[in-house]
C-alpha cells in the first residue's frame, strides 16, 4: 500500500515538473514536492534509484534558475515509469 502511495507522488511530481516549465504550478508544490524526493532519498538510501531521486529532488529546487526543459522532460520520464511501476505492483 505504501509503494502505491509513493508511486502516485511520483508521478503527480512527474506532472509538476513538466506543468512549472511553463509556470502553471505554484512554486511553494514544487519546493513541497523537491523536498519529499530528498527526504525519500535520505530514508531508502543505498538504492540506486533513490540517488536518482534525490538527484531529481535537487534539480526540482536547482529549476529556480534555470530551466532546461530536456533534462525536465528527462526527469518527468523517470518519474512516471517510477510511479506507474510502483502503483502497477
Amino acid at each position: 500500500m505504501l509503494s502505491k502511495i509513493l508511486g502516485f507522488v511520483d508521478f503527480a511530481t512527474a506532472v509538476v515538473i513538466i506543468l512549472f516549465q511553463y509556470n502553471i504550478v505554484p512554486v511553494q508544490l514544487v519546493i513541497s514536492l523537491s523536498l519529499y524526493l530528498i527526504i525519500k532519498a535520505i530514508v531508502f538510501f543505498g538504492d540506486f534509484m533513490s540517488i536518482l531521486d534525490g538527484i531529481v529532488g535537487l534539480y526540482m529546487l536547482l529549476m529556480f534558475l534555470f530551466k532546461p526543459e530536456v533534462i525536465s522532460i528527462i526527469f518527468a520520464v523517470y518519474l512516471t515509469i517510477k510511479g506507474i511501476w510502483s502503483i502497477a505492483s
